[in-house]
């Protein structure tokens, strides 16, 4: 019989423990391109501010269209664990939870189907192509971390 020593056991046993907690999503291509972000400001930076908070709907505060800032330094708040306005059983943005997201069932215009408003984000815009759908379904996925 062979004997494993000591210090590989433990060395074995610390690399098993310390990938318990970590997500291996993050990093990951998704099928549409890009990676997982691991941070709201990849989030913010990359699609919200851009798309959403630079429009006259999510801008500014309060915004003049919408009950939802997406400013950068105000979206993350009024955003995560806030219920819907249009849906008050969901939260906009629920971590752990893309499908109970009121967020990503407006961007994939389905919040109709929860009792929600049917028309999807951005209105009077391009909608949000795949891959930014789902780098937001990802962030929420692991858990909707702020940085």
């Amino acid at each position: 019989m062979t004997r494993t020593p000591p210090l590989a056991l433990g060395v074995v046993l610390a690399s098993a423990l310390a990938a318990c907690g970590a997500d291996p999503r993050v990093g990951e291509p998704l099928p549409g391109g890009g990676a997982v972000p691991g941070t709201f400001s990849s989030i913010a930076g990359d699609v919200l501010v851009p798309r959403c908070a630079a429009t006259a709907c999510h801008s500014g505060n309060p915004p003049p269209t919408a009950p939802t800032s997406l400013d950068r330094e105000l979206a993350y708040g009024q955003l995560v664990d806030v219920p819907s306005i249009q849906a008050p059983a969901l939260m906009l943005v629920e971590p752990g939870a893309p499908e109970r997201s009121y967020l990503v069932l407006k961007l994939r215009g389905t919040a109709g189907d929860v009792g929600g408003v049917p028309t999807p984000m951005p209105t009077g815009d391009t909608l949000l192509d795949e891959a930014e759908i789902q780098a937001i379904e990802a962030w929420i996925a692991v858990g909707a971390p702020n940085d």
